[in-house]
C-alpha cells in the first residue's frame, strides 16, 4: 500500500478523498516527500552493505578498517575491503589465508588451495593454486592486483612465489567422442559464451595498489 493511499484511507469521512480535491493534492504533496525519504533511508540501510555501497560510503567503510582506496574503482575496492578485514582477523593459517582470498572476490573457498615449496628448497615460500579466474573478471581486477594481495595476507616472512588462476576450458572427456557444451567449450567469433583459459602469475613486482 502506497503512502498516499495510506493517509487518503485513514482521514475521516468529513474530509473529501478525491484526488482533485485539495485535501487530495496537499496528501498527495505530503506523500511524495515521505516516499523520497522512504527511498533515501532504504539506500542508507542497503549500503552499510559491502557489497552494495558505492562512491564514498565504501569509502567509509574502508576508512574504518584502514583500506584507502587509491585509484581503485568501487568493485576492485569492494575486493581490498574484504581482504583487509578477512587479514585483519587472520592468524597467518592456511585455512584462515585461503579463507580470506576466498571472501575478498567472494569464491568458494573450496575450490582454493595453498602449497607449501618447503619440499623444493624453498621452506618460506608458497603456491595458491585454484584461483578462479572468473571472479578475478568480475570485479575488473588483474592477476597482478591480486598476487599483490595475496602476498598481503599470507603470514609474515612468506613469499607468495605463484599465483595459479584456474579457467574454465576443457576438452572432451573421451577420446575421439565430440562434445558440446557451451560453458566450457570452445568461443564463438563474438566470445559470447565458452570456456576461459588459466593462467599463472609470480607476483614478484613492486605494484600499485593501496593496501
Amino acid at each position: 500500500m502506497s503512502v498516499y493511499t495510506d493517509i487518503i484511507r485513514k482521514l475521516p469521512d468529513l474530509f473529501t478523498k478525491k484526488s482533485d480535491s485539495n485535501v487530495g493534492k496537499m496528501v498527495l504533496l505530503l506523500s511524495e516527500q515521505i516516499d523520497t525519504l522512504n527511498v533515501t533511508f532504504s539506500k542508507i540501510e542497503s549500503w552499510r552493505d559491502i557489497n552494495l555501497a558505492e562512491g564514498s560510503t565504501l569509502d567509509m567503510i574502508g576508512e574504518n578498517s584502514g583500506q584507502r582506496r587509491g585509484q581503485a574503482t568501487d568493485e576492485i575496492m569492494r575486493v581490498l575491503i574484504k581482504a583487509r578485514i578477512a587479514r585483519n582477523s587472520s592468524d597467518g593459517t592456511f585455512n584462515s589465508v585461503i579463507y580470506a582470498l576466498a571472501r575478498s572476490i567472494n569464491a568458494d573457498p573450496t575450490k582454493i588451495k595453498i602449497r607449501a615449496l618447503y619440499e623444493e628448497n624453498d621452506p618460506a615460500a608458497v603456491v595458491i593454486e585454484g584461483v578462479p579466474l572468473a571472479e578475478l573478471n568480475k570485479v575488473g581486477m588483474t592477476a597482478v592486483q591480486f598476487g599483490y594481495i595475496a602476498q598481503k595476507v599470507v603470514a609474515a616472512g612468506i613469499r607468495v612465489a605463484a599465483v595459479d588462476l584456474r579457467g574454465t576450458f576443457g576438452f572432451s572427456s573421451q577420446n575421439n567422442v565430440l562434445e558440446t557444451n557451451t560453458e566450457t567449450g570452445f568461443a564463438p567469433l563474438d566470445q559470447s559464451r565458452g570456456g576461459t583459459l588459466g593462467a599463472t602469475f609470480e607476483p614478484d613486482q613492486t605494484l600499485q595498489l593501496p593496501i
